[in-house]
């Protein structure tokens, strides 16, 4: 369980990255400032982890296997997508199609080099945890122990490569979500008329969609808790066509809530649910 320090952490970092660069899911406007503040808040993950030592192997455990590849993965995400981008080809829709399509296979190649590790991670398994995430399991090299500075007070064997996975993950989802506006331009008579027949939008406030995709988050409940809670956001805006780009001040607003509960819309959706089930057992 991420304490709530760490927590804070990692959320002031993505809205400062948003801050930066606009939207992360679209391009990197500033690599230089986007990479030094990555930098700084893992230095500051790692003064908090020496100022609060783990109490137990499985606290260790935890930390290596999911919070700190959370951090770790904006580094290579946002250098792997500055590159990609800025080498994107001029040409036609059809050749940078294809650029992504190569982009593509790249990341499942380098899956397939580490295709034991990688199933290993999908399926969240525990068997070898002690050797893969205990810094004092450590080899000498690692798996791609090559691409990190050598840190063994702050590194395990699997640690780089787990972020490395997730930094790639999240890569997959940006290429596969340009190669289909390209697919969608090439065929816009046509998806205009599928996407008439079977549009839903959200009439509803913005900050109720937010209860739920905070509360989608927090219990981990897609990916096996895997997912960040902008694929969430960019779920709901691309199922419910809505503009959901201040989430995170959003989140702060509902913090903020003294008279009104935290989960208002939660609370009336659940009474909702309860009303009907009881009415119906009255006919």
């Amino acid at each position: 369980m991420l304490s709530r320090e760490i927590e804070n952490l990692y959320s002031a970092m993505l809205k400062q990255l948003d801050e930066i660069n606009g939207s992360l899911r679209d391009s990197i406007k500033n690599l230089g400032e986007s990479l030094l503040l990555i930098k700084s808040t893992v230095t500051s993950l790692r003064q908090y982890i020496r100022n609060h030592p783990f109490i137990n192997d499985q606290q260790e455990i935890s930390f290596f296997k999911y919070t700190k590849p959370r951090f770790a993965a904006w580094q290579i995400y946002c250098v792997e997508l500055n590159n990609i981008i800025s080498s994107v080809p001029i040409g036609t829709d059809e050749m940078i199609k294809e650029y992504y399509e190569n982009e593509l296979s790249i990341i499942d190649r380098f899956f397939k080099v580490y295709a034991f590790y990688y199933q290993y991670y999908l399926k969240n398994e525990i068997s070898n945890d002690q050797r893969f995430f205990l810094r004092r399991k450590a080899s000498p090299f690692p798996p791609c122990s090559e691409l990190m500075a050598n840190d063994p007070d702050f590194s395990t064997e699997l640690d780089h490569l787990f972020s490395l996975f997730k930094g790639n993950e999240m890569l997959r989802d940006f290429i596969i979500r340009r190669i289909k506006i390209l697919t969608e331009e090439s065929n816009k008579r046509f998806m205009v008329d599928v996407i008439a027949k079977r549009n839903r939008s959200w009439s509803g406030d913005k900050v109720e969609l937010i209860e739920i995709a905070y509360g989608i988050y927090y219990t981990g409940r897609i990916n096996n808790g895997r997912a960040e809670i902008a694929d969430i956001v960019q779920w709901l805006e691309d199922s419910l066509d809505v503009d959901l780009s201040q989430a995170y001040r959003m989140f702060v607003d509902i913090r903020r809530r003294k008279t009104v509960s935290y989960t208002k819309y939660l609370d009336e959706m659940r009474e909702a649910i309860h009303s009907h089930i009881e009415d119906s057992f009255k006919h």
